[in-house]
């Protein structure tokens, strides 16, 4: 288990050297950070282009705030400042697109070089499998399309790994050995003929089924332990593009789509949630309830902020909520503060009363 002591000894040898050659900032970012406040912390102000993406937020069992980055590893938020940890450190890549902390309180990223393991002192990193290019789909005698890209990542309740890729479909991996799942779904690529089945997202929902959201055209499928179940378009998911899941207290499950907004399933139907008064849907959509069962939801479809409440959805008033656009994740951390991520670098708090940029923050020394 991942203890005090471990985060802050790296803390200790991670040196940070932010000088950022032929890089400035934008006018906007220099404002949101504060002229003294950057010279005297001792950061270099960043220009964050639109491939600077921060995809997850993860709240470990000690209370800190894990941060992935499409470039810049990993940001590690202790409630008082911020450690960063990237390859030159040992980190196996510095594109993670998904983080868990297992049951003994290892971090296991999910990176574009595979399956990456951290225990506060030692990173390892697991290869996807490389399969034989001569299996081919039964029905259509298609291959699939390679990759060691993680996009998506949980550990069940029995501990079983479930990894969702960019390109493969899914694996199930129990420790010692992979099981492929949903290779040969989706959309055929036309320029190939090979299947290229995009995981954006896996949940396990109240009764451990496992949910895998496909973002290239494959749908909604459900295991059951047995069984892979696929949830039929006719259920609402537009042309089959899942881009997010969340499970609430009650245990209900929120699917974001590409173009059919949100969706709540209560184990019985599929609800399309859409605002009450504008008939508005919100597109490529994370949601989280907070300790207040309070819903907030992001878009990653440059649609902002929001909070769902009486059947309609209220952006975001607080100063600086315009800027919050291309949301790419939202997650509460353990005083109940709402962190927001996304493209740009994009990294903010709110606290219930006011948002506080931590894009170039982050970066501080």
């Amino acid at each position: 288990m991942i203890k005090q002591l471990k985060y802050f000894a790296i803390s200790i040898l991670i040196t940070f050297n932010f000088s950022c050659k032929g890089q400035v900032g934008t006018k906007a970012q220099d404002e949101d950070l504060g002229l003294d406040e950057r010279n005297n912390s001792g950061i270099s102000s960043y220009e964050y282009g639109a491939g600077d993406v921060v995809f997850r937020g993860y709240l470990d069992r000690l209370g800190n705030m894990w941060f992935a980055t499409s470039k810049e590893g990993i940001f590690i938020y202790d409630g008082t400042s911020f450690t960063n940890i990237s390859e030159k450190d040992g980190l196996c890549s510095n594109m993670v697109n998904a983080i868990v902390e297992d049951k003994d309180g290892v971090m296991w990223f999910g990176t574009n070089r595979g399956l990456c393991s951290y225990d506060g002192n030692n990173f390892d990193i697991i290869s996807l499998p490389k399969e034989d290019s001569i299996k081919v789909s039964p029905k259509t005698g298609l291959p699939s399309r390679k990759t060691q890209t993680i996009l998506s990542l949980i550990q069940s309740k029995n501990g079983d790994f479930w990894i969702g890729t960019d390109a493969a479909g899914a694996y199930r991996f129990n420790g010692k050995s992979f099981t492929s799942y949903l290779k040969f779904e989706g959309r055929i690529q036309p320029e190939d003929n090979v299947y290229n089945n995009c995981i954006t997202t896996i949940i396990e929902d109240k009764n451990g089924h496992i949910w895998i959201g496909s973002f290239t055209h494959g749908g909604l499928n459900e295991f059951d332990g047995t069984n892979m179940i696929h949830h039929p378009l006719k259920d609402g998911y537009g042309d089959g593009m899942i881009s997010t899941s969340y499970k609430d207290k009650k245990g209900n499950l929120w699917f974001g789509t590409r173009n059919g907004g949100i969706y709540k399933y209560d184990y019985k139907t599929f609800e399309n949630i859409s605002d009450s008064k504008t008939g508005e849907q919100i597109a490529m959509a994370s949601v989280v309830e907070d300790s207040n069962e309070k819903i907030w939801v992001g878009s990653f479809a440059r649609k902002g902020f929001y909070r769902y409440t009486d059947g309609s959805f209220v952006p975001l008033n607080s100063m600086g909520g315009e800027k919050l656009n291309d949301i790419k994740f939202i997650s509460e951390d353990k005083k109940g503060n709402i962190w927001i991520g996304g493209r740009y670098g994009l990294l903010w708090r709110f606290d219930g009363e006011k948002l506080t940029d931590f894009t170039q923050k982050k970066r501080m020394k």
